[in-house]
This record gives C-alpha cells, structure tokens and sequence, in this order.
C-alpha cells in the first residue's frame, strides 16, 4: 500500500468566509477548494436552477443551420444516419439524437425508416469517422444527412469525401480541435469564435442541445410533444458526463443534478433492466453508480465487441429484447473484468520497476485494443505517471494512455503525429494506431521525449489532496449534511477528503475474504473522542499495527444505512502509522 503525499488545501479567506454568512466555515472551506468563488458560481453550486443556469442551445453558431439542414431531411424523406462512438459517450448521444428524430418523426408523419445509425467497431475500425464509412454509408444506406455525435471534428477527409458522395455532415463533438476544420455544420463548444459559453460538455452534453433546439423546431411545426419531453432525456446525460470524466460545474453540474433525478425515474425499458442485472434499485443511484455500475456495462459492449447491443438497448421499446440486452451486457462486463485484470498484472510485469521513466509504456500481442486503456489508468493512478498501453497485433499498434494532471498527453501524440495514423483525445487519455514496427518505436521514442522534457520529479510523487483538517469530533451529522449539499461527486468536485492527526489506535480487526479489509477503532487523545473507521483493501497492514500507536489518517465521511439504521461512515483513503 502506497502512502501518498498530503497537500492540505490552503485556508480560506476571512473575508470570502464573510461574504457567505449563511454558510458553515467548513461548507466555505469546501467550496473555496472547488474555485467556487463568487455568488454567481456558489448560486448554481449549492441550488443548480434549470432555467437561470442552462444555455439556450441556439447559442451555438450553427445550430440554427443545423436544425434546418435535419428538417429538410426530414421533410424530403432523405436518410439521416447518425454516426456514434463505442464509448458510453457515443451510445448515449447516438441515442439522444436517434430517440428525439424518431419522436419528431413519428409526430409530424415523417418516415422513421430513413433512420439509421453506424457505430464503429474498436479494434477493427478504430475511433472516428473513416473515408472508407463515408463510402459505405453512401453506397450500403444511401445516407443524404450524416449527424456525428462524439467524433468528427478531426476528420475532415471523410467529411470531405462525404460531400463528393453527395451528402451533408452535421459534428456534435467535444474532443481537441485540430487546425484543419471539416467542411461541415459543426456543433462543438471549443471551436474558435464559437459563442457557446460553456466549454467542456461532453459529446451527449453536445447531442443533447442539437436534440433540444430540434424539440423547439418541431413544436413550431405542430408537434405534440409533452411538456418537459427534452428532460426525458437527460438521463443518457448524466450518464455521459460522468463516464466521460468531464468536470461536474457550471453547466454540467446542471445537467447531472437533474439528469440523476431522471434517471431514478428513467423510462427506458433497457435502462431499468441494466438496473436490475447489476442489482441497483433506482432510487440509491448517484454519480458513483454511474462511474462504477451503469457505465462499465454500456462501455462493456464496446470494449468486448461491439457496441451497437449499447445503443438498442437505451433506445428498445420491447421489454423482451431489453432484457436480453441487459442480461448480454452484464455478461460481457463479467468478462471484461477478468480480461482486464489480466492485462493489467502483464502490464505491470512488462513495466517493472517505473525508476526514473517519465512516461511508462508496455504492448503485447493479444491485448485486446478494448482494454488497454482501462490498464493504463489503472497503472497510472499506481505510480502517478502518464501510462500508454499497446495492444499489438502482428505489425498493427493500437495503444491507449491515460495521464496525470501536470501532464497534457496530447503533447506526447502531437510530437508523435508524424509516426501514426491516427489519434485523438483530450489533455488525460487518448487513443492512437499505427502500422509497422520501426514507425511505431519512433512514435515511443517522440513521446517519451515530450513527457522528459515537460515533467519534472517533484510531477511524478503520488499527491493526495486533502480538504481540511479537523478534530475527530468534528465528523457529525452537521458535517455530513454540508457534504450532501455537494453532491453529486465527480471530475472537478470529488468526494471531500479530510484528516485527523495523532489519533491513538485503539483497537483493529481484518474484515472480508482473506482479510483484505480493515476495521480500526481510533481515539484523538485532545478531548477523548472514539470513532470506528473502515479501511477498504489495507487489511496487509494489520500484521504491522500494535494497539496504543498513533496515526494520521484520511478519510471520506458518508451516512450509511444498514438493516433500517443509519450511521455515520468514516472511509479511510489513506493513512501514515506514526514513527
């Protein structure tokens, strides 16, 4: 067990914990940690409003040709295909879009079989939009309206081919912008001299707003549509943003707030039999259950295969076929566990001891492409480095890499450009393939140089932020409440983290199959407080603790609720035995 190095969040400010007299001085703190820093950005923190804090979607430069270019489509009866991602990303936002038209669809009596969608397959297709689908898609469906969701905006030879064909393009995309624009309507917050105001949704966060400003078109046209139909969406959103890592303020902090009441209600028939497969009762779900139960079963079509069994089942309207969805995606996700786990052990081995390596790399033959990038975040949170796994498949590279916050592995790919194929990502995981062995060293050797250069020693030590520290008797039910009002948890605004200092062991004892878990009864020798803490996958130090000693421990405070009674949980996250 790796001991981390603490950074204390500095003190708030007097005079920021004054303007906030309403607030707790730890419910101050705590924001002040999150950059939440004035009324405005506190307002939509603590009491996310729908309609003061989203964005009207036709903010975006293009929207409006957007939703003109979709309904002539529409109206002519020309085939719309929707092109996703493997991702859960991509499932969700393929579904946002693909659900809202058939809905306009079928309210205004246009065709819903001029409805299609593509999404790619990992390992033998890759990420993006391809030339060759451009081809296919023209000549296989006939496509006329090509809508990307996830993907795109760094494929402007297949859009471009595209418009030989004969067919438009419409991008909803969030990932890096390159130079090069599509030639296309483009939906995507990060382009140069885009109005939207709010820069980091992810690709559904993007669909979402295309499916909305249609809703709006399509009610001007007649449609009854429900009131609040577009809201019904949102529970793909929240999955979305979640699984897609993007920071949980501003605009997204909105969209997941009332995408998690959504989704405890959700609709969809799959959704509620994934729920039941995983064993999730809809009510308990919050960003945790996405990040750790919803998600990995969508992304496990993909990540095994391929993702379209994703896709129908967020879009099945047949009970049946959902089941038999959800019970192919529990499976496959069982899979992918152990699959993963396996890779992960063989990474490691290749890698051995990281010593003074700034980025570490392994491949190997038989890896599946699906997996790697698991392995390496995994890997990468091990010894806080930026990773890049490679699956290799004769003289075919596919790697995956994942990275640290002082490190933007874009960097190491655009050094790399000359010597791939393709790649794409964002500044913390990306993706890249390449074809022969001498092109695929030199891209290492690009890479590594990039990581040597920009990071320094003092990057690589594993940090660990902690939000404040407090007494023990400070972990109450007052405490717990001003956490809740945090919630939900995610990129940008994790789970707080305090720490308790010189606490005396009281007593200990191994939890769980094979003692991996631990159960410690503690007491801060200032005033006598006594609280039990647990202590998840550090069971191997009990051979080393000796009642009476003293500790610095971290930890995470939640309320439990266990056979009708709830209690107050205090998680260790880390802890130092006191020399």
């Amino acid at each position: 067990m790796k001991t981390k190095k603490w950074r204390v969040a500095p003190t708030a400010p007097e005079e920021f914990k004054k303007s906030f007299p309403e607030l707790s001085p730890v419910l101050s703190q705590l924001l002040w940690n999150r950059n939440q820093k004035t009324q405005a950005e506190v307002d939509v923190f603590l009491g996310p409003d729908w309609s003061r804090d989203t964005f009207d979607p036709f903010l975006f430069n293009q929207m409006e040709e957007a939703v003109e270019r979709t309904f002539l489509a529409l109206e002519v009866g020309e085939v719309i295909t929707i092109h996703g991602d493997y991702d859960a990303d991509g499932v969700c936002g393929t579904a946002v879009v693909y659900s809202t038209l058939r809905d306009i669809a079928r309210a205004l009596k246009f065709e819903t079989d001029k409805l299609t969608t593509y999404i790619p397959h990992r390992e033998r297709e890759g990420y993006g939009l391809f030339v060759a689908t451009a081809e296919h898609l023209r000549e296989h469906d006939k496509t006329d309206l090509l809508i990307t969701v996830d993907c795109g905006i760094s494929n402007a030879d297949a859009v471009e081919r595209g418009l030989e064909l004969g067919f438009d393009t419409i991008i909803c995309d969030h990932h890096t912008v390159p130079e090069n624009l599509p030639g296309a309507i483009i939906l995507h917050a990060q382009v140069e001299e885009e109005n939207y105001p709010f820069k980091t949704l992810c690709g559904t966060g993007v669909a979402f707003k295309f499916a909305s400003a249609l809703i709006v078109e399509a009610r001007k046209r007649g449609a009854t549509l429900p009131e609040g139909y577009e809201k019904w969406l949102l529970d793909l959103v929240a999955i979305a943003t979640v699984t897609d890592v993007m920071p949980l303020v501003g605009e997204n902090r909105v969209l997941e707030t009332f995408g998690l009441l959504v989704l405890k209600k959700t609709r969809r028939l799959g959704l509620l039999k994934l729920l039941a497969a995983a064993g999730v009762k809809p009510e308990a779900i919050d960003s945790w259950t996405i990040g750790f139960q919803i998600g990995p079963r969508l992304n496990a079509a993909g990540r095994m295969d391929h993702a379209d069994p994703a896709f129908r089942l967020l879009v099945s309207e047949d009970e049946q076929e959902a089941s038999d969805l959800a019970a192919q995606l529990h499976a496959a996700n069982t899979a992918r566990q152990k699959r993963s786990n396996e890779i992960y052990q063989e990474a490691l081995a290749k890698i051995g001891e990281p010593g003074d390596q700034k980025i570490l790399i392994a491949a190997g033959e038989g890896w599946p492409a699906g997996l790697v990038g698991l392995a390496a975040g995994k890997i990468s949170g091990d010894f806080s480095r930026p990773v890049i796994i490679v699956s290799q498949d004769g003289d075919k590279f596919t790697g995956s890499g994942r990275s640290i916050p002082a490190f933007n592995i874009m960097d190491a790919l655009n050094a790399a450009a000359p010597h791939l194929e393709r790649f794409g990502g964002h500044p913390q995981a990306c993706g890249f393939s390449t074809t022969g062995k001498e092109r695929f060293e030199k891209a290492i050797e690009a890479m590594r140089a990039v990581a040597d250069a920009q990071l320094k020693t003092e990057d690589l030590v594993l940090e660990f932020f902690i939000d404040a520290e407090i007494p023990l008797k400070a972990t109450d039910w007052e405490l717990e409440k001003n956490i809740t009002k945090l919630a939900p948890f995610g990129e940008g605004n994790r789970e707080p983290i305090f720490a308790s200092r010189g606490l005396q062991l009281v007593s200990y004892e191994t939890m769980g199959l094979e003692g991996k878990h631990l159960k410690l009864t503690v007491r801060d020798l200032t005033d006598g407080t006594i609280k039990k803490m647990v202590a998840f996958g550090w069971g191997e130090i009990a051979k080393d603790l000796q009642i009476g000693e003293m500790l610095d421990v971290a930890y995470t405070l939640s309320a439990r609720e266990w056979n009708g009674n709830r209690e107050l949980q205090l998680k260790v996250e880390d802890l130092v035995l006191r020399p």
